[in-house]
């Protein structure tokens, strides 16, 4: 369970654009698989990277799709229209508050999951794990590093993929849906995991696809990385300013040995 929000966990907010790194970039971009070039500074000691956490959707596995499908159901149910353009603005991991946005009241929350659930179910068959996943994962452990997942995902949808994967326990921590009283971007999921796995935040990474994902490594305090995917754009994940950004998963293994500012 989540430790209950303290002065120690404030709200965090998506950094604006305002803070968005400059055209030169301060951040390096990996392609896959070799690290590319980096403008950061190597600071003089860095903590070694013992940890990594890891989001779900968009960045273990691409369920895009079925996300897309069930979402688009939902709207249609409620009268919304909803166009590409709009859906991608309207898109938030914690999809209570694109509810909320959307105007669909808090008492049908119930029959929106349902029905959510329900299309997702239906297009499960669309999910596919990213290129490389295994492999990343099959190094992480083979040099002894802890990782986890911090989802937005329910859990019983989320172990349901794990199974389907054939991934159940080889987390750490899972840390999903209902398991906090706030979701990303606030950092109390990666707070309770790292608690759980027993790492500090100055030796983890934490990769997630959305600018939510890096608020909420920042907010915590580790090191981040942001993998671009389909439920982002790349200027979204430039504007939110992680350590690393990557263009493919299978970049991750090099990543880790790159010198990354201290937190």
């Amino acid at each position: 369970a989540c430790p209950a929000p303290g002065p120690g966990l404030p709200e965090p907010a998506v950094p604006p654009a305002a803070r968005r790194p400059p055209p030169s970039l301060s951040f390096p971009i990996l392609p896959d698989p070799a690290p590319g070039r980096t403008t950061r500074r190597t600071p003089a000691r860095t903590p070694a990277l013992t940890t990594v956490v890891f989001d779900w959707d968009g960045t273990l596995v691409d369920s895009f799709a079925a996300t897309r499908a069930a979402s688009l159901t939902v709207f249609r149910h409620f009268g919304i229209t909803m166009d590409e353009t709009r859906y991608r603005d309207t898109y938030r991991p914690d999809w209570h508050r694109t509810y909320r946005e959307l105007g669909i009241p808090e008492s049908r929350w119930e029959e929106a999951g349902a029905l959510w659930n329900a299309t997702f179910a239906e297009r499960s068959g669309d999910l596919r794990l990213l290129p490389g996943a295994r492999e990343v994962l099959d190094r992480l452990a083979a040099t002894g590093r802890r990782f986890g997942v911090v989802t937005t995902a329910e859990r019983r949808r989320f172990e349901t993929d794990l199974d389907r994967f054939g991934l159940r326990g080889r987390f750490g921590v899972t840390v999903a849906f209902e398991d906090c009283r706030r979701r990303k971007p606030h950092p109390e999921g990666l707070v309770a995991a790292l608690a759980a796995l027993g790492s500090a935040p100055a030796e983890t990474l934490y990769l997630g696809d959305r600018p939510e994902d890096v608020a909420m490594g920042k907010s915590a305090g580790t090191r981040t990385a942001a993998l671009l995917s389909a439920f982002s754009s790349e200027a979204m994940l430039r504007e939110a300013a992680p350590d690393l950004l990557l263009r493919t998963l299978a970049a991750l293994p090099s990543a880790l040995s790159l010198p990354l500012p201290a937190r």
